[in-house]
């Protein structure tokens, strides 16, 4: 009755197994059809609190929205690792990553997309985990040597002697009544306890790396060469994990080191594993969070085929036939050109309120990201050089420092400027409406010098503004946004235009939403 029993439970459990991954993996493709659909808000993505301090507070996050509920970077964030949760933010901030994580080849994103079906099994391997939405796991490196022995090195060689001698001898001395049993018990306890603070440090390390081995089993397997040795290496982990168990209880874990120093078997085992394992260990978490890291990118490619990689010019140029912002919904996307920019060229974009042209800055803003991030960009014909991204779209002031806008926004803006100085890579920078707290004559005057200075630093300069004064300036290339009148209302087709706006709608707009305006007559 014993055998069938036994083979029940197991296909009771194969069978529980089977239909966890089946409801991970539905969980999986309803949240790609929602990021297919543009359905962002039905998403589970982070809080903004949830992500890095200085992820959240870099002013590419607050400018573009990067970090909000249907931000890119929740919205696409399909990472499972911390570690390679905190590449990918990190990376599409265009700011530095651990070496060990840095990717040298910028067509990796390029690669896996173009092989057939790999990007889904990817993503089956790495996504489909037992966790709540959003979580991320740990996978530890681990070290060659364990330096629970350096302090006791007379112990490595003494302990298999004595660890078996001494269950032994307890037999016998029950059978034949032999003398020392006592002491024998009393000094193996007092050994335990003289490294058992060391020992618990071991297994939970242990346990750390059997859970880990357990969790992301078809990911190792997925990307090994060497499967063979890769299933003995995460069957010998997990069977060493199991063992742990036995610490939750402490009195079987007590007798057990007093019978037969069971702790340093324990190590003893670790340590053989880790000679055997620990470099082709390392070398799959480092690949596993390395293409953990580039996920995000991946996707955006799978779930948007009509994008094109980006090419980089080594004139320093940046233009593209068509573009449009990435969180746009497809059914509502109009593409717009990029007009080719030299270093030390300046755009500035007029047009009437809401008629595009913050979303048309913040388009090619995430083009660059995209692009600098090895993902596709939604356009044609985009090309980009090397470059340092800055913009200042939103101003922040604090009541805590006794910052003002005005000032918050000096203070970016010579951080800006400074930065520029013998910059290596093409300072581009984005600048919305800029200067928004002090006087127009002095505003004029002070962006007209600032929009110098860049010119002569080299950099590309964006800027919408609404002063069409300050777009007189012989300079600048001139493009704007309009609004388009049908049956007496507004309309607006997004579409980007040769030279300075002719048009406003702010009293229009003021007036549809009640609030009366008196004409120039009436005052």
């Amino acid at each position: 009755m014993l055998v069938p029993f036994v083979y029940l439970v197991r296909l009771y459990s194969n069978r529980k197994s089977q239909l966890d991954f089946a409801k991970r993996t539905l969980q999986f493709l309803e949240g790609e059809l929602l990021r297919l659909s543009g359905d962002f808000k039905k998403l589970k993505t982070r809080e903004l609190w949830e992500y890095p301090i200085e992820v959240r507070n870099h002013p590419l996050s607050i400018d573009l929205d990067l970090c909000t509920k249907q931000g890119f970077l929740g919205v696409f964030d399909i990472t499972i690792t911390k570690e390679g949760f905190h590449s990918y933010l990190f990376r599409f901030l265009q700011e530095p990553i651990e070496d060990r994580y840095t990717i040298s080849d910028k067509s990796l994103v390029k690669t896996i997309l173009t092989q057939k079906n790999k990007t889904f099994q990817l993503m089956r391997k790495f996504l489909v985990l037992e966790g709540e939405p959003n979580e991320k796991f740990e996978i530890p490196s681990t070290q060659n040597e364990i330096n629970f022995w350096n302090k006791r090195n007379w112990l490595r060689w003494l302990f298999p002697i004595w660890g078996i001698f001494s269950p032994i001898y307890i037999i016998l001395g029950l059978l034949f009544d032999l003398p020392f049993i006592p002491l024998l018990l009393l000094t193996n306890g007092i050994l335990f306890l003289s490294y058992r603070k060391e020992s618990t440090l071991i297994w939970k390390e242990i346990k750390t790396l059997s859970q880990s081995s357990v969790r992301f089993q078809k990911t190792f397997l997925f990307l090994s060469k060497e499967r063979n040795l890769t299933k003995k290496m995460l069957s010998k982990i997990a069977n060493l994990g199991d063992s742990s168990e036995l610490l939750v209880s402490p009195l079987p874990h007590l007798v057990l080191n007093v019978l037969c120093l069971w702790d340093l078997w324990k190590i003893k085992s670790l340590q053989k594993w880790k000679q055997q394992y620990s470099f082709h260990w390392n070398e799959l978490q480092n690949q596993i969070i390395k293409i953990d890291s580039l996920l995000p990118m991946v996707n955006f490619g799978f779930l948007n085929p009509e994008a094109n990689f980006a090419t980089t010019t080594n004139d320093g140029t940046l233009t593209s036939n068509s573009l449009v912002h990435p969180m746009i919904p497809k059914g509502n996307r109009v593409f717009n050109p990029l007009p080719k920019m030299n270093p030390g060229d300046l755009m500035i974009v007029t047009g009437s309120n809401m008629s595009g042209k913050t979303t048309y800055m913040r388009s090619i803003a995430m083009s660059l990201l995209l692009a600098g991030s090895g993902a596709p960009v939604l356009g044609n014909g985009f090309e980009y050089p090397e470059f340092q991204i800055h913009t200042l779209i939103r101003s922040q002031d604090s009541m805590e420092d006794g910052v003002s806008f005005f000032y918050s926004e000096v203070r970016r803006l010579a951080s800006i400027i400074h930065s520029a100085d013998n910059a290596k890579k093409i300072p581009i920078l984005f600048l919305d409406e800029i200067l928004k707290g002090t006087n127009s004559k002095e505003r004029y005057i002070a962006t007209r010098e600032i929009l110098a200075v860049l010119r002569e630093k080299n950099c590309i300069v964006f800027l919408t503004t609404h002063d069409l004064k300050l777009a007189e300036m012989n300079s600048a290339k001139r493009y704007h946004f309009t609004e388009l009148e049908t049956n007496g209302k507004m309309d607006f087709d997004y579409q980007i235009r040769d030279g300075v706006s002719g048009s406003t709608n702010a009293l229009r707009i003021l007036q549809n939403e009640g609030i009366p305006i008196r004409n120039d007559k009436e005052n």
